[in-house]
């Protein structure tokens, strides 16, 4: 078996691509840290916590703004039979709730002119954020996903006489129908073009690239051949420590009809050499399949490397 490979200090692709978010930590300078028409995209980026408490900032702050206005006029809202509260702020901040929310309790309501015309511009805006709010909420609701566990080890294993194959398996969580399915794996290298090194996608050629139902597991292999990028490997029986393998599954969900993707990235030190994945897939005396998704990620050494 091949020696570990040196850790990189780089920062790692893998780590992004593993994460949920799969955001790329990327500083920009010479151009604007925010821009307005971007604004619907990164809220659709962001978590569900931060949105929440986005939108219930928004709304609160909103009614503190309000408040103060109609404070402007004391005696143009109504105020007899209002809220037992001594502060008067307090007591248009309620009537501000009420307004935007169109509760319309009945016990609070505008009697002048000004007070009238700021009822007017903040049910609008109730109107506006609601909409707003409602929207964005059904956009990442809608967003397809997809639920493709990918092992978290990759091996890479002898073929007999014949060269060795890169393997590792993915699954289909939700064990629904995902129509043509095909997968993409490409490898990260650095290369050297006119005295220059860039790191470089490379396409790595698979047993089989596409499944028309993928709805268990699914072992992707890449036979290190002599024309595969990754033969280098063959020499010292060890994965370099400078390497990202970048996979992306996709397919259609045969329940909303619509494109959906899974990805994941491997490391140097999530490839294990002279290892074989486990058996995970059974028949049971029913007739059903049972996924072990206990051993999902667990290997185990060749035997030829045992002794």
């Amino acid at each position: 078996m091949g020696t570990e490979p040196p850790r990189s200090t780089r920062p790692a692709m893998t780590r992004v691509l593993q994460s949920q978010s799969g955001e790329m930590p990327v500083r920009a300078r010479g151009m604007p840290a925010w821009k307005l028409a971007d604004s619907y995209h990164q809220l659709l980026r962001i978590t569900w916590p931060r949105l929440i408490g986005l939108l219930v900032a928004i709304f609160i702050a909103a009614n503190l703004v309000f408040a103060a206005l109609y404070t402007l006029d004391a005696d143009g809202i109504s105020t007899s039979q209002g809220p037992a509260v001594s502060s008067l702020y307090l007591k248009m901040f309620f009537f501000s709730v009420d307004t935007v929310a169109t509760i319309g309790y009945g016990n609070m309501y505008p009697v002048s002119g000004f007070a009238n015309f700021l009822v007017v511009v903040e049910v609008i805006f109730g109107i506006l954020f609601t909409a707003f709010a409602t929207g964005i909420a059904f956009a990442r609701f809608s967003r397809p996903t997809a639920r493709i566990l990918f092992s978290k080890v990759a091996v890479v294993q002898a073929d007999g006489a014949e060269a060795p194959l890169l393997m590792f398996r993915a699954a289909n969580q939700r064990h629904n129908l995902i129509f043509e399915a095909e997968v993409r794996v490409s490898v990260l290298l650095d290369e050297v073009v006119l005295g220059t090194t860039y790191r470089r996608f490379q396409d790595l050629k698979l047993e089989r690239a596409s499944n028309p139902l993928f709805t268990l597991s699914w072992t992707i292999m890449h036979r290190i051949d002599e024309n595969s990028p990754l033969h280098g490997w063959l020499a010292n029986h060890c994965v370099p420590g400078e390497v990202d393998v970048v996979v992306v599954v996709s397919g259609v969900d045969a329940h909303s009809g619509q494109l959906i993707h899974g990805r994941w990235a491997y490391s140097a030190h999530d490839i294990r050499w002279g290892h074989r994945l486990v058996d995970i897939v059974e028949r049971l005396p029913s007739g059903e399949r049972l996924i072990d998704y206990g051993r999902f990620h667990d290997t185990e050494v060749l035997l030829e490397n045992a002794r």
